[in-house]
């Protein structure tokens, strides 16, 4: 992935998701093509704009608790305000709903659920908390949760754009229906059941590839953009999501640990990997975080608290600029180590905590470019129909009051990967010789261990 792309949460292929059925409305399209035309019609879509408004001035967040979403706070949402003006702006959402149904040449076929649902995810956009703040439909919540569960039903990869637009393989997970189709990462998806996968969206793609466990997906990929097609098919199954994972480097005694978001229970799993990769004889580590889209707040201060002996790992500061310190839980078993810290510019959310606090607190040299800057806590606020809005509530500061929101962690050696380069992960290392090591094409893990192998080891 190009570390200066927009990092948008990677897409996992999510299991099949229960359809949820929308609560009937003023907003949902009639079942007739022709109930469109007429003074009831009119009285209709004047209704539906103003609805739509005092959705959007009282509607949301009123009175609902956050829940433990990504960034883990919760609390009583008083409802909105308003700015003076709010009415005026809210009935320009009227206005423009009703010449669409009034004056659009093909009136009668418009969907009323996608005109809602657009209208609020370009609210979210203007927000300008890109890759944050952000709409949800019922699907995608679902996705989301089976994102960050840890499992789900699919064919067990990730997938990214690539800079040709097609989606690619950014992960393919260990014991997957892909791996055992043979499916890699860098594989470039051109087709799923027949569909062209140009010009559509990962969304788009991630739904014609989920289904139920047991059925047949047809993929056509190819080995980047100059690679023979290749038609798989893959029968989907239920997937153990491996977030964490670990080698030595041949040749060295630096272990190599790659985390890849910050889902539940990824604390533990780091801390099992580090009591192996001690009892290994490794005596230096790189922590790869690069394409690390975050995940759960609470996670990222048990990941930091492997590392850290005190001190906070954030601090949060709210509208109203009140702080809320977060320090480090006791326990970590690898406080002595040597670190390295990998990042690009899609190390986002609770990875750009870990990395602000490791870099705070001198205990880690970080490597790479500047990380996206996705740095406040998503309350979750769901809507009527099963739709949610996240809200960026609180903003992130590093312990030394250092703002992540907008700003991103600035590494202490900059090192550029080219859009083309596929970054390396430990079980590509694995496979390799200490020659093999030493010729690797990937300039941000070459340069990490030479920082690595420059430190000082325990005594």
């Amino acid at each position: 992935m190009d570390p200066d792309s927009i990092p948008t949460e990677p897409i996992i292929d999510p299991g099949p998701l229960d359809a949820t059925d929308v609560a009937p409305g003023p907003s949902q399209a009639s079942g007739s093509r022709t109930a469109g035309r007429g003074r009831g019609a009119a009285i209709r879509r004047a209704a539906i704009g103003l609805v739509l408004a005092l959705t959007f001035i009282v509607g949301i967040g009123v009175g609902r608790l956050v829940p433990a979403a990504e960034g883990g706070a919760g609390g009583e949402t008083p409802a909105p305000t308003g700015h003076p003006s709010s009415a005026q702006e809210l009935a320009l959402i009227g206005e423009a709903w009703n010449i669409l149904h009034e004056q659009y040449v093909g009136k009668d076929q418009l969907d009323d659920q996608a005109l809602a649902y657009g209208a609020i995810d370009g609210l979210t956009q203007a927000v300008g908390d890109t890759g944050h703040t952000s709409f949800l439909t019922p699907e995608e919540r679902a996705a989301r949760a089976d994102e960050l569960s840890g499992s789900y039903v699919g064919i067990g990869v990730r997938i990214d754009t690539a800079p040709n637009g097609f989606p690619v393989v950014d992960k393919v997970f260990k014991g997957s229906p892909a791996e055992k189709a043979g499916l890699k990462t860098g594989d470039e998806l051109t087709a799923v059941d027949g569909k062209s996968t140009a010009g559509h969206s990962l969304d788009d793609v991630a739904g014609w590839v989920r289904g139920e466990a047991g059925t047949t997906v047809r993929i056509k990929a190819r080995s980047g953009p100059q690679g023979v097609e290749r038609e798989v098919s893959i029968v989907r199954a239920a997937v153990a999501e491996v977030v964490v994972s670990w080698t030595m480097i041949p040749g060295t005694k630096t272990a190599f640990l790659r985390l890849d978001q910050f889902s539940n229970g990824s604390a533990d799993d780091v801390k099992a990997a580090l009591v192996e990769i001690k009892a290994a004889g490794a005596d230096r580590l790189i922590l790869d975080l690069r394409g690390n889209p975050g995940g759960y707040v609470n996670e990222a201060v048990g990941v930091a608290s492997q590392f850290l002996s005190g001190g906070d790992v954030y601090i949060e500061r709210d509208a109203a600029g009140q702080e809320t310190h977060h320090p480090v839980s006791a326990g970590g078993v690898a406080m002595e180590l040597p670190l390295v810290v990998l990042v690009d510019g899609g190390t986002a959310s609770s990875a750009e905590i870990v990395t602000g606090a490791l870099q705070d607190a001198g205990r880690a040299e970080i490597v790479g470019v500047k990380t996206y800057g996705t740095g406040t806590v998503l309350g979750e606020f769901p809507l009527a129909d099963g739709s949610a809005l996240r809200v960026g509530t609180v903003e992130w500061l590093t312990p030394k009051g250092r703002r992540i929101w907008h700003e991103g962690i600035v590494p202490d050696v900059i090192v550029e990967r080219k859009a083309d380069v596929v970054p390396l992960g430990p079980d590509d290392i694995q496979a390799m010789t200490a020659a093999q090591v030493a010729a690797m094409t990937d300039p941000q893990l070459k340069r990490a261990l030479s920082v690595a192998t420059a430190s000082t080891p325990p005594a």
